[in-house]
């Protein structure tokens, strides 16, 4: 009876992992990194954004002033850093999910054999 839960258990656990997992996979698709760059066109400084957007490279206009770029720039490391998290939860979780799948494994092997 124990053995039964513990497999239920572990099947449960790796739906709700792999599913945490396709959630932060769409996030990383859907945010992409941006990094930032300034140009000095005809004497006037012009700051733009740069990402990957199915495959290519975008720049977007972001902004004229210094002050308008320093708040931009929070927003976006901001964002960057979110990403940069979720990245390393997607590494643990990918971990804990070969292991989840290991200890199922072996799981319904003993159960088989009970």
């Amino acid at each position: 009876m124990v053995l039964e839960s513990n497999i239920v258990y572990l099947e449960e656990e790796i739906i709700n992992q792999q599913e945490r997992l396709q959630l932060m996979e769409s996030y990383l698709k859907d945010h992409a990194a941006v990094s930032v760059y300034k140009r000095k066109i005809h004497g006037n400084i012009y700051y733009y954004k740069k990402y990957w957007k199915s495959g290519r490279s975008v720049s977007e206009f972001l902004c004229r002033s210094e002050d308008e770029y320093r708040r931009r720039m929070k927003e976006i490391d901001a964002a960057n850093n979110k990403r940069q998290m979720i990245k390393k939860q997607l590494k643990e979780i990918r971990q804990n999910l070969k292991t989840l799948k290991g200890q199922l494994k072996i799981a319904k092997k003993t159960y088989k054999n009970v």
